[in-house]
């Protein structure tokens, strides 16, 4: 009779989160900035060390049903839009045994979260520098500043396909870099695909501030006319004004459904 082995499963989030901060420039939009949730961790392993929200899925519950538990603990909110990113199960990934993480996507504005988090729970500012070697991941908040360094090497030059591996984790727990690489990989990859960065936007904005948030999440500047080619036929007219910055008032849209 084969062996049979004992695997636990985790349900990990990675929470992207878009929120504006105003600048020095009173005729300007207020900045963009992007931030992932990190949370820091109060036992071994890597005690005092910061992780990606998550926890052990239960006997009665699906990997699905406790990243959505783990989202209201850390964050008290619900109804967020939620998706699965990947399975992480390299064998020597969780110092503690064979731990396998489902990993998920969250995506909210952060001017939606009205409660605090969680006593241990931080956002964290995300600025990504990417080299042909290399992808550079800073992670900073008020206090700290560490660095995530993965190496990738081209796999498939045809479709520009990866393969990543885990240089310098920071101050992050596990093979926490790696996920945090992959969901950017994949945020990227659905945001010049589908609808999906309207989850991180307000019920009504600006088209100015929708920009801001594709060039943040791109990593690019967009053409004024080519942006509102792309997006002409994903958001309709409220009929709603508002002024911001030094300029005449700008129309207020919001997603078509």
């Amino acid at each position: 009779m084969k062996d049979i082995f004992n695997f636990a499963y985790t349900s990990d989030l990675l929470i992207f989160a878009i929120d504006s901060r105003t600048n020095d420039n009173v005729r300007l939009l207020p900045d963009k900035y992007i931030s992932i949730l990190l949370v820091k961790r109060k036992k071994n392993p890597f005690k005092d060390k910061w992780c990606l929200p998550g926890g052990f899925v239960n006997n009665n519950e699906t990997a699905f049903d406790a990243a959505k538990r783990i989202l209201k603990k850390e964050t008290n909110l619900s109804g967020v839009y939620i998706e699965h990113l990947n399975t992480f199960d390299d064998v020597d990934r969780d110092p503690r045994g064979r731990i396998i993480s489902n990993t998920f996507i969250a995506l909210i504005d952060k001017s939606k979260l009205k409660e605090n988090l969680s006593e241990d729970a931080c956002w964290f500012d995300l600025k990504i520098e990417e080299k042909h070697d290399l992808n550079s991941i800073t992670l900073s908040n008020n206090t700290e500043e560490f660095k995530i360094i993965i190496d990738k090497k081209l796999k498939t030059p045809t479709t520009k396909e990866y393969d990543y591996k885990l240089s310098d984790n920071g101050n992050l727990s596990f093979d926490h870099g790696l996920i945090i690489n992959n969901g950017i990989n994949e945020l990227i990859n659905k945001v010049n695909n589908t609808d999906i960065i309207f989850n991180l936007m307000p019920k009504e904005f600006t088209i100015g501030e929708l920009k801001q948030v594709y060039e943040l999440v791109l990593g690019k500047k967009l053409i004024n006319s080519a942006f509102r080619r792309v997006i002409k036929n994903k958001v309709i007219q409220t009929g709603k004004y508002v002024k911001k910055g030094g300029f005449r008032p700008s129309e207020l849209y919001k997603y078509k459904k």
